[in-house]
């Protein structure tokens, strides 16, 4: 019996098909033809996204309150929303994402972040962190990532306890901040070599990166500010502008759920100064880049 279904997988091409549990292959080339769940959790709320066997969105939905009661409430619809149990996590609370420099750029890295983080950081490792690193390609700069363990660990056990099945958990402002920086530096756009602010938010949280001349000089980061006023978020990025030559462009990338709030922040971004302010979101970014990633 095993061998025939060996033959019927490779006459079907699935036995080319990546494993489901490889999170080292992309989100869309693991379940192709086959339904899984898109989940954002946020300080105080939980969205999700279905996506379909055409690898397109579908169902949406959020709840306010912490994961483990929207878990609770919406476990069954969760579940009919996939073929397998399987969903793709953003986290947006309790992390931090620092500017370092020299950090270990070993071939194995990711692997290693995920088993041996004192490998790649040394000192700058603690046990009770989950780790991300993002490098600047033509400099010894690199932006760093650290989510509480703690956090992540209460994530997969909720979902898990919801018969779901955790394929990758990210963080979701870290995501968004890596697919531009690709998309500035691969693509060879202007400003890869020049000066720039990348400002993101997601979910109440922000991270504010300046590149000056080509090299990272300055950035700012808080997870789970919040989303009552756009002004106590824009006081945590406003500094950052007061070190900038009039004319540098400002790029607004946000999660395309809380368009309003987004709203509010390019206003006050736009008053800040002679700056050219441009919000380079698409439709459904987080989503889209959490159904790539």
């Amino acid at each position: 019996m095993p061998l025939l279904e060996e033959i019927k997988n490779v006459l079907s091409f699935a036995a080319f098909r990546p494993d489901p549990d490889d999170s080292n292959i992309p989100w869309n080339k693991r379940f192709v033809k086959s339904r899984s769940l898109l989940l954002n959790v946020s300080r105080t709320q939980t969205s999700w996204r279905a996506v379909n066997k055409r690898g397109q969105f579908q169902e949406t939905g959020a709840e306010d309150g912490e994961l483990a009661e929207v878990a609770l409430l919406h476990t069954e619809e969760w579940r009919g929303l996939t073929d397998a149990g399987w969903c793709a996590v953003s986290l947006n609370n309790r992390f931090i994402i620092s500017l370092e420099n020299n950090l270990s750029r070993r071939e194995n890295q990711a692997e290693l972040l995920r088993l041996n983080p004192r490998a790649v950081l040394g000192a700058k490792s603690d046990r009770g962190k989950r780790y991300a690193i993002y490098h600047h390609p033509t400099t010894t700069s690199s932006l760093l990532m650290a989510c509480d363990d703690a956090f992540v660990k209460i994530a997969e056990d909720t979902l898990r306890g919801c018969t779901l099945r955790p394929g990758r958990i990210c963080c979701g402002l870290f995501a968004m901040l890596e697919a531009k920086l690709n998309d500035i530096y691969t693509l060879g756009k202007p400003e890869a070599h020049g000066s720039f602010m990348l400002v993101a938010i997601c979910e109440g949280s922000v991270a504010a990166l300046v590149q000056q001349n080509g090299q990272w000089t300055d950035l700012r980061c808080r997870s789970g500010v919040g989303m009552e006023s756009a002004d106590a978020m824009f006081q945590i990025v406003s500094p950052l502008t007061q070190k900038m030559q009039p004319g540098t462009p400002i790029f607004l990338l946000h999660d395309g759920i809380h368009k309003a709030f987004a709203g509010e922040m390019f206003q006050q971004l736009q008053k800040e100064g002679e700056f050219d302010v441009q919000d380079i979101s698409i439709e459904d970014q987080l989503w889209n880049i959490i159904a790539q990633y």
